[in-house]
């Protein structure tokens, strides 16, 4: 029966105690019935018609005796005294012959009823005479006829009547024994019910007690878990808060992010403009280099022309500090770049896992940043030591315009470097200005991570609010859940247990 649920045990062991009870009432109300039927026959049938046999059996009796009194010498007032009580008895004899009729049950107590009524009629047909024989004061004749005639019919009636009184007497007593028997049937019957009911509600006991212990047990286990889940969502909503407010951060430094690679991405624009201006810059002057070596390999030839060159080596000085001041441009750009780079690995880090991708671009920016700050000092450093070299160059040439053709030599070698260095110069800042470009694609692919990372975090932001609100809802049912099973927990128990937590 563990199939069974518990209400439907219960429900099945009650019909059935119910179903015991119904009978053994039915069966009360049938043996009681039947036992007052019993009574009702022996009261009403059996012991009235026991009565009124008897009674016409000493009436008949009566007759006799003073039929027999006045068929001796009498007066004849005695004689009519006993008539009269003889007909008062006879009358009372018919009455009780017309009203056993309706007592008699039995087919053999009807048979024998017939019979006496027979032998009573003939009495009562043979009788006249007999009072025709006292009236005459003919005694010895009515004597004679009494016994002959008279007293035989008498006497098989009372035969016939203590006939009917003992078969009513046995017919009570069989009925007295009926009803005791019924009586004694009844008393088994509701002991063994007694006992089937006692056994049954000990069943049920039993069955509602390991029922209950078994539900104590679950309830036990449900309050344990409404509690752990209670925890549990106390635990997510304190999480969820954690994690609000670590997206609301994380937020903060996109949006800082962003801004800081907008303005490196400005930064990148203006270092590739300036790039390309230094990049014409540096052309120039190395075609005036070349022009420049040109002239110095004709300077040999023609010493008149070194005040021109004189002039033509102070454009190229102030060429190289055009080109000086470029790429101080280009270092202060490069510092910038560099400490825009860090900020965005500092920012990317705080952006965790979402900020890893970022990292590595604003890693690879600063290395640019760096080598192109190398390139830049490098090229100032030349920049330096060409301008240093051309102005003295310039004062040697103008304060030793004599000594023109050992200075020219000088000169030609100088600027020879000079033609080289700003070759050097050329190529780094192609060098930079293609790394500009690499730049400005990184920053673009930075831009739009940041701009992916954005839409995450706001995905993340809205999850942490749907997880909020979860956890909310899951605080509400345990809630709920810890309510219900106190109420199981008080309607089993009684009282309310703690439950301690494992």
């Amino acid at each position: 029966m563990n199939h069974i649920s518990f209400a439907r045990k219960i429900y099945f062991s009650i019909l059935i105690l119910m179903f015991i009870i119904f009978l053994n009432s039915l069966y009360t109300i049938i043996a009681i019935n039947k036992t007052q039927n019993y009574s009702n026959e022996t009261a009403l049938f059996w012991l009235p018609s026991v009565n009124t046999s008897q009674d016409m059996k000493y009436t008949i009796a009566q007759i006799r005796r003073r039929e027999l009194i006045i068929s001796y010498s009498l007066s004849k007032k005695e004689i009519e005294e006993n008539l009269k009580i003889i007909e008062d008895r006879l009358n009372s004899m018919q009455v009780s012959i017309k009203k056993y009729p309706s007592l008699i049950t039995l087919a053999e107590e009807k048979k024998i009823f017939d019979e006496f009524n027979d032998k009573f009629n003939n009495y009562l047909k043979y009788r006249p005479k007999f009072v025709d024989f006292i009236k005459s004061s003919k005694t010895t004749e009515a004597h004679n006829y009494l016994l002959n005639n008279l007293d035989k019919p008498l006497q098989d009636s009372q035969d016939l009547l203590e006939k009917i009184s003992d078969l009513n007497y046995k017919g009570s007593i069989k009925s007295t024994q009926n009803g005791e028997y019924l009586k004694n049937l009844t008393n088994i019957s509701m002991f063994f019910i007694m006992t089937s009911s006692l056994f049954i509600i000990i069943a049920i006991i039993l069955l509602v007690k390991k029922s209950t212990k078994s539900i104590i047990k679950e309830i036990d286990s449900i309050k344990f878990q409404s509690n752990s889940t209670s925890n549990i969502g106390n635990n997510l909503k304190q999480s969820s808060n954690k994690l609000s407010q670590s997206t609301e951060l994380q937020t903060n430094s996109v949006h800082k992010t962003s801004a800081a690679i907008d303005q490196i991405s400005s930064m990148i624009n203006r270092t590739a403009e300036n790039a390309t201006s230094t990049l014409l810059v540096s052309k120039n002057a190395s075609d005036k280099a070349k022009e420049g070596e040109k002239i110095m390999n004709h300077l040999e030839k023609a010493m008149e022309t070194i005040e021109e060159s004189s002039t033509q080596l102070q454009n190229i000085a102030v060429i190289i500090t055009q080109i000086n001041t470029k790429t101080a441009v280009i270092n202060d750009i490069v510092a910038k770049t560099e400490l825009l780079s860090l900020n965005a690995s500092i920012e990317s880090a705080r952006a965790g896992e979402h900020g890893k991708g970022f990292a590595v671009v604003a890693e690879e920016v600063g290395n640019l940043a760096k080598v192109s700050g190398k390139a830049a000092n490098e090229i100032q450093l030349l920049l330096q030591s060409s301008q240093t070299q051309v102005n003295t160059i310039i004062d040697t040439t103008k304060a030793r315009v004599v000594d023109g053709k050992n200075v020219t030599l000088e000169a030609h070698a100088v600027f020879k470097a000079i033609s080289e260095n700003i070759v050097t110069v050329t190529s780094v800042i192609e060098q930079i200005s293609d790394a500009t470009k690499e730049q400005e694609i990184g920053i673009k692919l930075i831009s739009n991570s940041m701009v992916e990372i954005e839409k995450s975090t706001q995905n993340s932001k809205g999850i942490v609010q749907l997880t909020e609100e979860s956890s909310l809802k899951l605080v509400e049912q345990s809630k709920t859940l810890d309510e219900t099973t106190n109420i199981l927990e008080k309607l089993f128990k009684g009282k309310i247990h703690a439950i301690k937590q494992k």
